[in-house]
Formats: C-alpha cells, sequence, structure tokens
C-alpha cells in the first residue's frame, strides 16, 4: 500500500505542469519542438497588463485533474522563498502523503501517514524536485535552492506568455494568459493556460490586490522514453500567503526519517541537574509527576515522587523520596509525611542505575540517564511545544520496551531554543529539555515534560537521610570556631556550612551523606557549629567497591582529634575576603540525639511481599520514573498480564525484599 502511494507521488512528478513519466535510459535522439502542440514562436510576449505580483510566501490547494489517466488527485502546497523551503500534502487513492522539500540540505522527506514511515532522498536527483524547481548553489554544488514563487508556479519566470483577455472561471473573472513551453530535459513541448483573479473587477480572497491563481490547464506531448501525449487540468482555491499555527516543513510528531543529514549536533547532557517532570501515559490516561536530582561526582540521585493509588505500594501512598547512594549501593526510600523510613539495595530497574553484572550497579552516565545513548539522534528541526520554539531531533529504537525485539519506537526530544533559553536567566550547558515523547505503534506512547530545569550542582543537604537514622545510631556534635560571624559568615552562609561538611568529611573520614543537620550560631566572639554524624547502614550495598565506611565511634575520635590539634581547618567569607578559620582545640562536645516523634520504627520480623504487590509496584514507579526503558516495562506487562516476579520453570514466585537494617535497627550501639 505505501508503494503505491509512493508511485503517485512519483507519477505525478509535475504539480503544475505534470509531465508523468522522466524521460528513460536509452533514447539519446531529442524530437524538439513539436508544432503540432504549439509554436513558441507564435506567442506574443504582453507587456500589458502587468502580470500578477506573486509573494515570496504562499499555501494553496490544488485539485490536479490527469485527464489522460482519469484519475484525480488533491494537493496542498506550501512555499517560503525567504526559509527555502516547500512543502504538499498529498491525497491519492485514498493515501496521504507529505513531501518535504529542503534545498538546503539537498533532501527530499516523503512520508507516508498510515504506515507512520519515512524515507529520505537527494532532492537533486529527485523526481519530485519538479514540483517547486531546484536550482543547484554555484558556490555548493551539494545544496541548492527552490525557485521564485513565479518559478514554482511557472509563470513570470522569463517564459513568453500572452494575455488573452478575461474570462470566467468558476463564475469568478479571471486574466487569462498563454504561452507554450519546451522542456529538453524531458523532450516535452506543452501549451500552458493560465487564469488569475482580475482584481479590477473581483475582489480575491487573498485582499490587499493580489490576484489569486484559479487554474492552469497544460496539454502536450512527451518524446523522451515512450512518447505520449498528456492533458491536465489544475485547479486552485485557498490561495493564502499566511497559514497560522501549522507548521508544514517539520516531520509529523512520531515519525523519524532514517539517513537523514545530522545537521545539528544534539546537546550533550551535564553531570548535575535538578529538575521537575510529569509523565503522560496516552494509552491509559494516566500522569505522574516526579522531582530528580543527579549529581554523578557524588554519585548521589534523588527523585521524589507519589505512588499510583490504583496500584500497590509497599511504600505507602504519600509523597515517597528516594535517595540512591551509588558509592555504597543503598536505596534509602522515605515516606515524608510519617517520616518512615526503609533500606534496600538499588535496582538495576531505576531510573538511575545500570546492572554491571547479575548482581551490581552503577550509576547511570548523564547521556545513559537521558536516553541519548541507545541511537543516532538526527535534528529534525523546530517545533512549538508548550508555546515554546524547540528544536527537535528525533530517532528510531528497536530495543524498546526492553525484551522487545524488532518493534520501531520513534524517540523525540525537544530543548528550548536559544532565545527562549536566554529569558530564564540561566546559561545551559546542556541545554534545555522540554519534552521527551515516545511513540510506539505496539506498545503506545508516553510523553515527558520537564520543567523548572536546574543545571546548578545539587546541594548535599539535598540528600538528606538523616530521618533514615534512629537515635540508637547517631550522635550530635558541637564546636567552635574563634572569630566574628557578621564578618566572616553571613555574607556565604551556604557557603561556610559546605566547607564545614568538606573540612568534617576529610577530618572523620564518613561520607558526606553521613553529616547532616548543619546549623551555624554565634555568641560574642565565637561561630558556634552543630552538626550530627550518622551511624554505618546495617544493609550490604549492591555496587563494586563500596566505600569502607567507619564506625559512628571511630568518626567521633577522629573529629575530636582533629579538632584538638589544630587539624580542622573551615574556609570562610568570599571572592577577595576568603580566609581560612580553625577550630578551638577541646571545644568539641557530644551530645545524645532525643527521640523525636516521626523517626522510623521498624518493625519487628522481615516483611515478604506477594507477587501481585511487587507488580503494583512496578506499576506505580512506571507511572512516575523518568526511564522510558523501565516506564515501557509497566505497559508491557499490564497488557501481558505479568508481574515483575521470577519464573523457575515451576510458576512465578514473589520476590523478597531485603529489610535486614529494619530488623536490626532496635540494637543499640553502634556496630
Amino acid at each position: 500500500m505505501a508503494d503505491l502511494s509512493l508511485l503517485a507521488i512519483y507519477r505525478s512528478a509535475v504539480l503544475l505542469l505534470g509531465i508523468l513519466y522522466m524521460s528513460q535510459p536509452g533514447h539519446t535522439q531529442k524530437h524538439g519542438i513539436d508544432t503540432s502542440i504549439c509554436d513558441t514562436k507564435l506567442i506574443t510576449d504582453s507587456p500589458t497588463p502587468k502580470r500578477p505580483q506573486l509573494p515570496s510566501k504562499y499555501t494553496v490547494s490544488i485539485e490536479a485533474n490527469i485527464e489522460n489517466h482519469n484519475y484525480t488527485t488533491d494537493y496542498v502546497e506550501y512555499y517560503d522563498g525567504t526559509r527555502n523551503m516547500g512543502a504538499t500534502h498529498q491525497w491519492f487513492l485514498g493515501f496521504h502523503v507529505y513531501s518535504i522539500y529542503s534545498p538546503g540540505t539537498d533532501e527530499l522527506f516523503t512520508v507516508e501517514t498510515q504506515t507512520k514511515t519515512c524515507t529520505t532522498d537527494n532532492l537533486a536527483t529527485a523526481g519530485p524536485k519538479y514540483i517547486f524547481g531546484y536550482q543547484p548553489s554555484t558556490a555548493n554544488p551539494k545544496v541548492g535552492k527552490l525557485f521564485t514563487a513565479a518559478g514554482a508556479l511557472r509563470f513570470g519566470n522569463g517564459t513568453k506568455e500572452q494575455y488573452m483577455g478575461t474570462r470566467s472561471i468558476r463564475g469568478i473573472t479571471a486574466d487569462y494568459w498563454k504561452s507554450c513551453m519546451y522542456w529538453p530535459s524531458m523532450d516535452a513541448t506543452m501549451e500552458v493556460h493560465w487564469y488569475f483573479t482580475n482584481t479590477a473587477a473581483w475582489d480575491p480572497a487573498t485582499g490587499r490586490n493580489l490576484p489569486s491563481p484559479l487554474r492552469c490547464q497544460v496539454h502536450g506531448k512527451v518524446w523522451s522514453g515512450n512518447p505520449h501525449t498528456f492533458n491536465h487540468t489544475y485547479e486552485f482555491n485557498r490561495f493564502s500567503t499566511t497559514w497560522a499555527n501549522h507548521h508544514p516543513f517539520e516531520t509529523p510528531r512520531g515519525i523519524a526519517c532514517p539517513h537523514r543529514k545530522d545537521t545539528k549536533p544534539l546537546p550533550t547532557p551535564s553531570n548535575y541537574f535538578v529538575f521537575t517532570a510529569e509523565t503522560l501515559n496516552l494509552d491509559f490516561s494516566t500522569i505522574g509527576f516526579i522531582k530528580e536530582w543527579y549529581a554523578k561526582d557524588m554519585n548521589l540521585v534523588r527523585y521524589d515522587y507519589k505512588p499510583d493509588p490504583a496500584n500497590i505500594s509497599p511504600y505507602g501512598y504519600n509523597m515517597l523520596s528516594e535517595i540512591h547512594d551509588f558509592s555504597e549501593g543503598i536505596a534509602y526510600i522515605r515516606d515524608a509525611t510519617t517520616g518512615n523510613c526503609s533500606l534496600t539495595t538499588i535496582s538495576a530497574r531505576g531510573i538511575d542505575a545500570k546492572s554491571v553484572d547479575p548482581t551490581h550497579v552503577r550509576i547511570r552516565t548523564s547521556q545513559e540517564f537521558f536516553n541519548l545513548d541507545k541511537a543516532s539522534y538526527q535534528y529534525e528541526g523546530t517545533r512549538h511545544v508548550r508555546g515554546m520554539d524547540a528544536d527537535v531531533w528525533v530517532a528510531t529504537r528497536t530495543d524498546w520496551p526492553p525484551g522487545s525485539v524488532g518493534q520501531n519506537s520513534t524517540w523525540e526530544w525537544y530543548f528550548a531554543r536559544q532565545g527562549w533559553r536566554e529569558s530564564t536567566g540561566h546559561t545551559y550547558v546542556f541545554g534545555m529539555p522540554l519534552m521527551l515523547s515516545v511513540t510506539s505503534n505496539n506498545y503506545g506512547s508516553i510523553v515527558y515534560n520537564t520543567y523548572n530545569f536546574d543545571e546548578e550542582k545539587p546541594e548535599p543537604w539535598d540528600f538528606d537521610i538523616s530521618r533514615c537514622y534512629n537515635y540508637t545510631n547517631r550522635q550530635d556534635f558541637a564546636f567552635k570556631i574563634p572569630g566574628s560571624y557578621q564578618t566572616m559568615v553571613a555574607s556565604n552562609l551556604q557557603g561556610f556550612k559546605y566547607n564545614v561538611l568538606i573540612a568534617v568529611h576529610k577530618a572523620a573520614t564518613v561520607s558526606t551523606l553521613r553529616i547532616t543537620n548543619i546549623k551555624i550560631d554565634y555568641d560574642d566572639s565565637n561561630i558556634l557549629v552543630f552538626l550530627t554524624l550518622l551511624g554505618t547502614p546495617r544493609i550490604q550495598g549492591d555496587v563494586n567497591n563500596p566505600v569502607t565506611q567507619v564506625s559512628l565511634s571511630t568518626a567521633a575520635t577522629l573529629l575530636t582529634n582533629a579538632i584538638n590539634s589544630n587539624q580542622l581547618r573551615i574556609s570562610a567569607g568570599t571572592g577577595q575576603t576568603m580566609t581560612t578559620l580553625t577550630a578551638q582545640p577541646y571545644s568539641l562536645t557530644q551530645s545524645s540525639h532525643t527521640v523525636e516523634k516521626g523517626y522510623y520504627v521498624p518493625p519487628k520480623t522481615a516483611t515478604t511481599y506477594s507477587a501481585g504487590a511487587v507488580a503494583g509496584l512496578g506499576v506505580a514507579m512506571a507511572v512516575v520514573f523518568f526511564i522510558f526503558g523501565f516506564a515501557c516495562m509497566y505497559i508491557y506487562y499490564r497488557r501481558n498480564g505479568g508481574a515483575f516476579t521470577k519464573n523457575d520453570g515451576k510458576g512465578f514466585e514473589p520476590k523478597q525484599f531485603d529489610n535486614d537494617y529494619e530488623n536490626s535497627a532496635v540494637k543499640s550501639g553502634d556496630e
């Protein structure tokens, strides 16, 4: 079926002058002008009236009646001489085909909407180039430009045209022009009759005294290949110089054109970012929200989301915050409302994890995080999304959803154009991502909208896990730093807190995640620092070479020794006023942490979740998680009735989540 529609385009190689067959090999002797059709010597080039002045941009609907073959095809033609672009939308025998002409890159994109396929051809050698005309560039023969508007309509472009007076076309008073043309490339002679609105007698729909083309009749003979005569009539209507809310030079959404030229490289993502997003599953009419933090050099990822109440969630239905520490391979999943917290290993199915072997994971690179590593994206052009101008990159993948074979899916990334990015007041390394759209015939469509994208490095306290540690596994500390708070700290309080964290991290040799609740105060002569150190987690992570953590008591000893030996030094101030402060020896004090309402109370026994609960967890995650490889599993399993469980040949068994820390957290002391 697609071949028939493409054949229709190539059979209609010339939209306006309608030569149906291109020259064929073997015909070298040209017939020349066929005077039985018309004689160019008998055409008088009329100096008056003035020929219609055609605009540099137009759209027009055309009914092409190919009388010698007894068929009709309809077009909408778009021409923009300023942008050097052209397009036709054609209907033929029930098919709808887009042809997009890009002479600046010497490309013709032909889109079959029914099969959602696109082919890319060289415009310079493609038959349909005659629709708008094609002029190779003298500076660069690999690219070219379209004819002028007059040339595209084959009128007023140097051919002798004789004014024949007025006629009535469809009841409209029209100026009638006749010409005789010979095309050596096709060895074709044709008599052409053009009709434009007579603006003195009739008000054209375009207004502004701009004539509209009404009809073009062409009859002639082609001697190239198999000699044949032809007779065509083209009816023009809805001629306009504008088209509102429509972008005819863009390939349709959800369709990629293989082998198109990569005219603009895809942006490279930075190693830190924070953004809020919504995930739309168009087939299931679901919507999910998520906020994400990514810090590659810190080996940390966080995302906050609310589980779908339609599915079983082992962690409840309040807002959940997940922090993944890839230095140790541990996931902290906290209920923001109750404060309850669970520790588990990091799942390889997560939005941020990559499996390195059956039992270990690693953090995804920023390229992998944004799914830019699985396919070759090509620049498609500009589109509008959420009212903004966006650069669009398109790719086709055959590996989505996971486990599928040979199933094509189209991935489209939208990034705000430069002018829109500047209005945000930010300078972006990656660009400002707006939307990712994934379309698959067999598994549906997902749209992922991003908001509030920020490439600033997340702060360490954005990854606060303190509520995942009860009072038996944490210790509060305070120490003094001689100096003036107002002079040395007040101008850059956040920077000073960060420098405190780094200094304590080095002195106590603990992960920055274990240093929390940093507060700064002052008295008459000192800067007062308060902070909490957390103990070691009591579960084993699932990364290779996890960072070795010292115990809470060892960390306290190391911090005490650093302070007492004048080794705890902290930078303060800003810019040229930076100075180094030293903690006062023997000023460190410790206190036991008091139990606060909302801290996690662990269960007395391990919990085993049913297969349905685990499947529900996968479904809930899929609605809100960023990684579309994971989101596709949601669609796949819902359509196929499965669950995220293990099949050992005897049937499906539920997966059990490790809960060692929760069971042991009631023990006191530090191990």
